[in-house]
């Protein structure tokens, strides 16, 4: 699959998750916060740059195992990569705003100064511990580092 293919599926697929994340997320919150679109969009900002990326690395990655049998080092990385930052945002953001929305703080504030600060601060670390954790990052047997 060349890339011009690639990068028009990824950014469909980029834009179906803005969408598709915006309306959800703005209509769950209609009832609780006015105005709810002002969560919604950033929602479905984060949930199509994640979406992206993921779409074009997921794409090389079985394009390369279907064409050579293995998938390259460096995409294998690089997915693990953007995997382990995506789940390290979700989950440490998540857990900020959660902790921070039991005081007495709505819940756009939570997300806008603590979510995200938290979530992109978490994101890079364990994208980072995924990057290492590579098989090709441990030492050989009888080799020493220097």
């Amino acid at each position: 699959m060349n890339k011009l293919v690639k990068s028009i599926a990824s950014l469909l697929v980029g834009i179906l998750a803005f969408v598709v994340v915006g309306v959800a997320v703005t209509e769950a919150l209609s009832p609780y916060v006015w105005p709810s679109l002002m969560l919604g969009v950033p929602a479905g900002l984060v949930a199509g740059a994640v979406a992206l990326p993921l779409t074009y690395l997921g794409l090389t990655y079985w394009g390369e195992r279907r064409e050579t049998g293995q998938a390259s080092e460096k995409t294998r990385r690089r997915l693990r990569t953007l995997a382990g930052a995506t789940v390290g945002f979700a989950g440490g953001g998540g857990l900020a705003v959660a902790v921070v929305w039991t005081q007495a703080v709505g819940l756009a504030s939570a997300m806008l100064f603590a979510g995200v600060p938290v979530g992109v601060l978490s994101a890079v670390v364990v994208g980072y511990l995924a990057y290492r954790s590579g098989p090709g990052d441990q030492p050989q047997q009888g080799s020493t580092a220097h």
